[in-house]
This record gives C-alpha cells, structure tokens and sequence, in this order.
C-alpha cells in the first residue's frame, strides 16, 4: 500500500505517528511524509529564510531512517488557509502520493495550521481523482476509496483514539527520527517550554496504557462515504 502522512510542520508526523509509518515500511509498504508548510516561522532568532533549509533537511533526514520519501509543500509556516491556491496544491501533493491510506491533523487541534490542513485534505480527497480539475500541475491518480485518520492532539487534548497501533517495539526508531529535527528542541523548549523528547515518551505510554502495550499511537478513523471503510488496514 501506499501510506501518506500530510503534517503542518517539519516534526508533526514525527510527534504523532512516526511510529506507526516505521511499523508501515518495515511491512515492505511504501511511505510518504507530505510537509505542507516550509516551518519558518518556528524560532524567535532563526531568521525564516535560513530556517526552512533547516527545517527542510531535518524532515529529509528523520524521513531516510525508514525510508520514505518526503513532498515538500513550500506554503509559508503559519499562513495556511482553505482557499482556492492551496486546495490545489494539496491535490497535487495527494496525486503524487496516491495514497491507500492518509493520516492528518484532526479538526480540534490546537494549531489553526493543523486544522487548516486536515480541512484541505479532506476537501482536496476526492479531487485528486478528477481529471480535468483547472490548474493543477500533478496528473489525477487513481480515483480510490483511501481510509483517512486524524491524528492525536499534542498531549492528547480533546482527542479520544477509536484505534491504536502498538509502537512498542520501534518506539526508539520515533524517538531517533524526532532526534533529527535538532532547531526544533532549543524553539520548543524557549516557545512553548516543552521538552519533545518527553513529550513523546509521556504520550506514547499513556496511549499504550488505553491500548494494553507498552507504547501506542491512537487514532481516528473519518467515517464518510466512499472512504473503504470496511475493514482495519492499520498495522
């Protein structure tokens, strides 16, 4: 199959799902990790051009631990909106994927990027099959019946998983691939004073306490119509 992680910002599929996308390509599936935005806005001192290069290399970096390929969506870090300009780049980034199964932010996050995103997916699902859509630069893939889950929440706010995935045994391979993104501990940490290596250990035993293992990632599926929603393609 092919799997698609569309995050907000370098590090979102990291925090949430990385997990789960090892488990994916260690099956022998083929994994991609879509960044919507170019994360260069993330830093009080870092100056936005020389950020997203960072940002950039890091994503590729934590990506190459389990081989997948990154699409990198370029629209500026905290300036994501549903309109027209980046519905369509949306649909390209879903054509290039054509995804089986697609993981992305939920409608209550925290972050209006994250939202946004979510919305942008959902609205550019259908989309990404239709041929003669105006001005898109990606050929349609297949038409498809994709599952799509929400992501958790940063600490788990507002969220409650209806499946999991047991991470417990490449749970080190989330945390190194968290690792790669290094500009991103010192701005957490100073930003939001949120240790992410902590974050992700604290939240990935609680949900594997909801799950009944050691570590879990949970989700949501999106029920809707014409979303192959008759059976667990989850690992």
């Amino acid at each position: 199959m092919n799997i698609l992680c569309v995050g907000a910002h370098p590090d979102d599929a990291e925090i949430l799902c990385a997990g789960t996308l090892a488990r994916y390509a260690h099956a022998g599936h083929s994994v991609t990790i879509a960044i919507f935005t170019d994360g260069s806005m993330g830093d009080a001192v870092v100056r936005p051009a020389e950020l997203s290069g960072i940002r950039e290399r890091e994503a590729r970096e934590a990506a190459r631990l389990i081989g997948a390929k990154v699409i990198w969506g370029g629209v500026v870090d905290e300036h994501v909106f549903p309109d027209a300009i980046q519905r369509r780049r949306m649909i390209d980034i879903l054509r290039e994927a054509d995804p089986d199964v697609i993981f992305t932010h939920s409608p209550n996050d925290y972050h209006p990027d994250h939202r946004y995103v979510g919305q942008l997916v959902f609205d550019a699902y259908f989309q990404k099959g239709l041929p003669h859509i105006p001005d898109q630069q990606m050929p349609a893939c297949r038409f498809g019946k994709a599952q799509v889950y929400y992501l958790d929440n940063l600490g788990g706010v507002g969220f409650l998983p209806t499946e999991y995935v047991d991470i417990s045994d490449v749970f080190e391979i989330k945390r190194q691939m968290l690792a790669c993104h290094k500009s991103q501990f010192e701005a957490m940490s100073d930003l939001a004073d949120t240790n992410l290596t902590e974050m992700i250990e604290v939240q990935a035993r609680f949900r594997g306490m909801g799950a009944g293992c050691r570590y879990a990632e949970g989700f949501t599926r999106l029920d809707a119509f014409q979303r192959g929603l008759t059976g667990r393609v989850l690992p």
